[in-house]
């Protein structure tokens, strides 16, 4: 984890897709140092956590933040469930705090901004963090599978809306 108490955590991000696992690292709301995903073939789940156990040794964040399956409005195959609660795990292990978000956090957090699908929201990060934009899919269409790289973005979605929750918690104390 970061030592310098004076810096803001760094929050590592994560979203299980069926090909692997889009992450994002953010120093700051405003600053992510890094964004990918990380392909897993094989035992998907395995290889998942062994590539989110590389990314936190890389990272080293303060915090994990990744979709609450159990959440309203989260409907994910039990594989990517317990992938899921595979990565709770691992951070336990390692004791790095982990908040956990359902999707239905995530679309009120970006309703303000007209976005209520996946791509919309998708698209209005990729405005507003233009380094992302290469990344973002063309719109899918309905007979094909999700593109990959929108799992950076759902995940990119998780932190910004863990970054909304903790500054909103202040004012709420207040």
């Amino acid at each position: 984890m970061n030592s310098n108490k004076n810096k803001k955590p760094r929050v590592l991000g994560l979203a299980p897709c069926v090909q692997g696992i889009g992450f994002i690292v953010f120093d700051e709301p405003d600053l992510p140092i890094d964004w990918g995903v990380k392909w897993a073939r094989g035992d998907k789940n395995e290889k998942g956590v062994a590539k989110v156990a590389a990314l936190i040794e890389r990272y080293q964040p303060d915090l994990l933040v990744f979709e609450d399956h159990r959440g309203k409005g989260s409907h994910r195959a039990k594989r990517i469930e317990d992938l899921l609660d595979a990565i709770a795990s691992l951070a336990t292990r390692h004791k790095i705090p982990f908040a956990r978000y359902p999707r239905n956090h995530v679309r009120r957090r970006f309703a303000a901004e007209g976005a209520a699908t996946k791509y919309q929201i998708a698209t209005a990060i990729a405005a507003a963090f233009p380094e992302l934009a290469p990344r973002l899919p063309a719109v899918r269409k309905i007979w094909l599978p999700e593109h990959a790289n929108l799992s950076l973005f759902d995940a990119t979605a998780l932190v910004l809306t863990d970054f909304s929750e903790r500054a909103a918690a202040p004012a709420r104390a207040a």
